[in-house]
């Protein structure tokens, strides 16, 4: 089988798009950066930019900002720390935190942070395992061979992890070696009503006017870490036209996918979330309108949940926008025309488009069940995500790594005991609704006669078996957990749990479904892909860029506003534009600290701005960095028009929004007094 190498990707041209595309650092556009902006990173600044750069393992993006390991992120990254830390009596969701001393800074449960410190290409040994193979063998032999590269690469150092990442749906194998910190503590975080000022209403809109900031430091034997690399804080930011890199972990798009999976995406698994989704959301409300206490244990799901509707509803409304599918099927079809215009390509590549359409018949027909049993949809609760992590890594732990599921590989371990053993709190009566409701869903959307639906339900009600297992689980005690974990397969086996029990009960069938998913599906498309990445390359080469993988991507661009029917959009705002849309009721309620701090404010000073990065969900958190790799920027969200950039990228409408420095200096020095974090930061 031919494979593609990070050789043959350097020596082709680079693209000759202005903003769009989500790099590599190994691979960057530097003929294209070097004409549009007069600035090519050379290979000491793309390594500087490496190590400065963190991902939060949970799904966002930072950076190291002081040399002592304090990390700048946005405050809705952190939110489910700070909802752990909090309690009715302490509550730092609403409130905000500030550690005067590094010691009165609290730790994050289960939180992690990764520094990138190595690529390497591991194509053609993956390639090598998995030749001349098909379905269930290709996706073992692959599988097996990704955990020894990754066990290799880790060994015995809890430090470090490693992962696989695939480029160009697995035409590209990468290995990416991170420096793993599991000590994670909260420094700063603002407001609930600071770092999300708007709410929903003004979430993907501009302008904003939110300080979507927060601080965690990173600690390695007990000690601040002392990071050789970070990234300065430049209050004055960068003007309008500038050269701005957003460098963050962007986490999936779908640009190279097929016509044919798109339209799965538009007909079937997004309307399905979008369905769900609004009714989580109806559940979350009536449960927080009950009180005040309510409100608090499930605002941060209640944010997400909402963040998640409105990206998603952008999702499907590019998918259903002519224009965009249109110009999917004409590029579908050129590269289609290419292969099958010489009958050598069409001998190499084959017709991988057909392939993969018909695997969407197979992913149509499992789409309902698959989530709702392996992808836990229909037992939303958190005494059954960790039955079934303890059940699964007890089973999977005994097995040779190369042969467990890919989440339970020893290199990821680590990361999945910290998930699980992390202290937060539980609060019973909201397991309960959740959970009450999920199973309602699993039976009405399978049927009473599914025979997982008989089996776990049976002539019980929804209620009354959420009631059961939460009220009778134990497994909200940390303590219990890691006993568990540490007491293996036979410790598992002998409790009586009732959330052990129902994990029990439905994994045979989440396990068939995964097994076919995997087989007729994934390993389908994932050899498909591979083809199509090669004929790709083979006629436009590099300048196709790989889709988001939750791995480091620089994007270039500039500080622009845009045209919108007739009306011109600024770049920037101000502090005085919080004021002026300032009201008595939420979500424009001010925090207090806002109120009394107003005279003492430089009102001129910007708020947040606008530029052309190309970014999507998972780089919240990014540093925009200018091209001396000073922070000028902090991306938080995308405008209306970046919803389809799953999909798609428009540089005339597309854009990143980002909390300017300036803002972050003032308000933490008139605002929250955070004196020594600006002295640490080194603007005071």
């Amino acid at each position: 089988m031919r494979t593609l190498s990070l050789a043959v990707l350097v020596a082709l041209s680079p693209a000759a798009f202005a903003a769009e595309g989500m790099w590599t650092l190994d691979n960057l556009p530097l003929d294209t950066m070097k004409a549009n902006y007069d600035f090519a990173p050379d290979q000491a600044w793309r390594d500087r930019a490496m190590q400065g750069a963190a991902r939060l393992a949970g799904g966002c993006s930072g950076s190291f900002v002081s040399d002592s390991g304090l990390v700048l992120t946005n405050h809705h990254c952190v939110i489910g720390c700070i909802q752990s830390l909090s309690s009715k009596e302490n509550d730092y969701v609403n409130n905000g935190f500030l550690a005067a001393k590094q010691d009165e800074e609290k730790r994050c449960p289960g939180m992690e942070i990764n520094r990138l410190e190595q690529i390497s290409d591991v194509t053609a040994r993956i390639g090598k395992a998995t030749d001349g193979l098909a379905g269930k063998a290709y996706n073992d032999a692959k599988k097996a061979e990704q955990s020894k590269i990754e066990a290799e690469c880790a060994g015995q150092d809890a430090g470090v992890r490693c992962d696989i990442v695939e480029l160009y749906q697995g035409g590209v194998q990468h290995l990416y070696r991170y420096a793993r910190f599991q000590d994670v503590r909260l420094a700063f975080s603002p407001e609930y009503a600071s770092g999300f000022f708007g709410g929903d209403p003004d979430n993907f809109n501009f302008p904003r006017y939110n300080l979507d900031m927060a601080l965690l430091r990173v600690y390695q034997d007990g000690k601040p870490l002392k990071p050789k690399h970070y990234f300065p804080i430049n209050p004055a930011g960068a003007e309008e036209g500038e050269l701005v890199m957003s460098l963050g972990h962007p986490g999936t798009t779908q640009r190279l996918l097929t016509v044919a999976q798109l339209e799965t995406q538009r007909d079937l698994a997004l309307p399905s979330y979008l369905t769900m989704g609004h009714e989580l959301r109806g559940i979350l409300l009536q449960f927080s309108a009950e009180n005040a206490e309510n409100a608090r244990i499930a605002q941060t799901e209640l944010t997400m949940a909402e963040n998640g509707l409105k990206a998603r509803g952008g999702m499907v409304q590019a998918l259903r926008n002519a224009k965009v599918m249109d110009a999917k099927r004409a590029d579908e079809k050129a590269l289609r025309d290419w292969v099958l215009a010489d009958p050598e390509r069409a001998q190499q590549y084959g017709d991988p488009w057909t392939d993969i359409a018909q695997a969407q018949t197979t992913a149509r027909d499992l789409h309902l069940e698959y989530g709702m049993i392996e992808g836990l949809g229909g037992f939303r609760s958190r005494h059954v995500g960790w039955a079934r992590s303890l059940l699964r890594a007890a089973e999977e732990r005994g097995k040779p790594d190369g042969e467990r599921l890919r989440e339970y590989a020893e290199a990821g371990l680590p990361a999945v005991r910290a998930r699980l053993l992390a202290d937060s709190p539980t609060y019973p009566h909201y397991e309960k609704v959740k959970l009450a409701w999920s199973l309602s869903k699993l039976r009405e959307h399978l049927g009473a006669d599914h025979p997982v639906v008989r089996e776990v339900i049976g002539k019980k009600s929804p209620q009354s078996l959420a009631d059961e297992l939460v009220d009778g689980s134990k497994l909200a005690d940390p303590k219990l957990r890691e006993a568990l974990w540490e007491g293996g397969a036979e410790a598992v086996a002998k409790n009586d749990d009732p959330a052990i029990a129902l994990a029990r009960l439905i994994d045979a069938h989440a396990r068939a479904l995964r097994t076919r998913h995997e087989t007729e599906v994934q390993a389908v498309e994932r050899r498909s892909a591979e083809k199509l990445a090669q004929a790709r390359f083979a006629r436009h080469g590099s300048s196709v860029y790989p889709d988001a993988t939750f791995s480091l991507r620089l994007s270039h661009g500039v500080v622009r506003g845009w045209e919108e029917k007739g009306q011109t959009i600024a770049p920037f705002t101000t502090i005085a534009g919080i004021y002026e849309r300032a009201s008595d009721f939420d979500p424009y309620r001010l925090a207090p600290r806002w109120v009394t701090q107003r005279d003492k404010l430089d009102l001129d000073t910007r708020f947040n701005l606008s530029t052309t990065n190309d970014v999507v969900g998972g780089n919240s958190g990014s540093p925009i960095i200018n091209a001396k790799g000073e922070v000028v920027g902090l991306v938080f969200d995308g405008n209306i028009h970046s919803l389809g950039g799953s999909y798609s990228y428009d540089e005339a409408l597309n854009r990143t929004v980002s909390v300017h420095p300036a803002a972050m200096v003032e308000a933490l020095d008139k605002v929250y007094d955070a004196q020594a974090l600006l002295k640490e930061l080194g603007v005071r």
